[in-house]
């Protein structure tokens, strides 16, 4: 096979297809991120809207890694879909399809897999993991009031000198690979893709060694098939190689490991994040450096509105020296990376608060209204409105009463992220449940800790690296 060029930055496929957000509630045992990327386990409630209920923080990028007590409607359909994943001439897919672990689905499958039919499903099947599991109740969180330690200018230099003395050497990109590296390169990756394939089918890692497949899918073979190549984001996968970066000398099999822009601008700054070139190690201290700061720095969350005012630089001051002294605690994050963060996390908070926060506590109420006392979506839009029960989304709700010729557009999401929350639910399941459906729906794009953690999900899956220690 010829050397490849390919333009670079990922694809933005599926442009027609609505774009889906990426936060949701945080369920017990689910492992989801929360509104600004931090996982389950550091989710706080957010403050406002919510008074004592339990925070709508989490992202559904993923499927929930529960264990499976029965045979969902949900996991039904996911096995319809997985079957129909194309094998090459030759695979061993004993018939067909096992289903595969929630955390193989999770790390494999492209954003758009999970449109609103297979959502409605997974949401009955948490709902009822739920209601058949322990007594869990809504967990009242830090309202996000304290603002954290002063920390003194002399102290945050001493942080950024540490940091800027990790800075890495430049990446070498002009040394490229000939032709036969080239070809043994392209077969290896075609096989992982055939691995990925066997592992959505129910494959168990273990079967599917390197030395196995290679025997199996010899180099000319790999070759010659046009239907998994490496390089495109195709079919049912969220990540792919990128040809640019194969032909780079330099560069390992993880940093060539690209995740694609699935629906429109699905990650903020998709080219930025691949030229980091970052190796597995620095991924994962970035994730847990993103994590920390989002929950040291919550605070801020109430002040990302005051951009213009003259108290402001004092306020991204103050949240910059802390979020530098943490990432002081991380030995493979530098300044420029620890910088990037801060101010993407200002940025998606900031997008957060003006277009997210308080949806979902609006579509509570208004569910409660429809299902309990059986009221049509207008009146109940009406009477929540009247009430100012969600007065950061006050206007929205106002906008859509006044809206000519009916209410298609908040109705029609409404009725997205409530699909199936039957009336027996509980009302603080169904409110996480909401939450995590509104910031799943949502156009909310992703951070870089969104593409480290999804990509070190990837690559851990298909044998590419080996698991992080617990």
């Amino acid at each position: 096979m010829p050397l490849q060029h390919k333009r670079r930055g990922g694809r933005r496929a599926g442009a027609s297809r609505r774009r889906r957000g990426d936060d949701a509630a945080s369920l017990p045992g689910l492992p989801f991120e929360s509104s600004d990327g931090s996982s389950s386990s550091d989710s706080e409630t957010s403050s406002g809207d919510h008074g004592t209920c339990a925070s709508p923080s989490g992202s559904l990028d993923e499927p929930p890694g529960t264990g499976r007590a029965y045979q969902s409607r949900y996991h039904e359909i996911l096995a319809s879909r997985l079957a129909e994943l194309q094998l090459p001439a030759g695979a061993d897919d004993d018939g067909g399809p096992n289903l595969p672990s929630d955390e193989t689905v999770e790390a494999l499958v492209r954003t758009t897999f999970y449109d609103d039919e297979l959502r409605a499903a997974l949401v009955e099947y948490q709902a009822n993991m739920l209601l058949s599991g322990p007594d869990v109740q809504g967990r009242d969180g830090d309202s996000g009031e304290d603002s954290g330690d002063d920390i003194a200018e002399e102290e945050f230099v001493k942080y950024s000198e540490e940091l800027k003395a990790r800075s890495s050497a430049e990446i070498d990109t002009d040394t490229r690979l000939n032709q036969e590296q080239f070809n043994w390169l392209h077969a290896k990756y075609v096989r992982y893709r055939i691995k990925a394939c066997l592992l959505l089918k129910g494959k168990h890692i273990d079967e599917l060694d390197d030395a196995t497949l290679e025997l199996k899918y010899p180099i000319e073979l790999a070759l010659g098939d046009k239907d998994l190549s490496p390089y495109l984001d195709d079919g049912a996968f969220g990540w792919y190689f990128d040809s640019d970066l194969c032909l780079l000398a330099s560069l390992s099999d993880y940093q060539r490991l690209v995740l694609p822009n699935s629906t429109w601008s699905e990650y903020e700054s998709l080219s930025q994040y691949i030229a980091f070139y970052n190796n597995p190690e620095v991924d994962r201290d970035y994730v847990q450096y993103w994590e920390k700061m989002v929950k040291e720095i919550k605070w801020l969350e109430n002040h990302v509105l005051k951009e213009d005012t003259p108290e402001w630089d004092q306020i991204c001051r103050k949240g910059l020296y802390q979020a530098i002294r943490i990432a002081a605690e991380f030995p493979n994050i530098d300044f420029s990376l620890a910088y990037y963060g801060f101010m993407e996390y200002i940025w998606r908070t900031r997008f957060y608060v003006v277009s997210v926060k308080g949806l979902d506590h609006a579509y509570f109420e208004i569910w409660k209204r429809v299902t309990g006392q059986q009221m049509c979506f207008r009146d109940a839009l009406q009477e929540v409105c009247n009430e100012n029960l969600v007065p950061s989304r006050q206007h929205t709700l106002k906008a859509e009463l006044q809206r000519p010729g009916g209410f298609l557009q908040l109705e029609r999401q409404f009725h997205r992220c409530t699909e199936g929350i039957s009336k027996e639910v509980p009302d603080w399941i169904a409110q996480e449940l909401i939450s995590q459906e509104v910031r799943f729906k949502r156009a909310l794009p992703k951070t870089y800790a969104q593409y480290a953690r999804k990509k070190l999900k990837v690559a851990e899956a298909i044998g590419l690296i080996p698991k992080a220690k617990a």
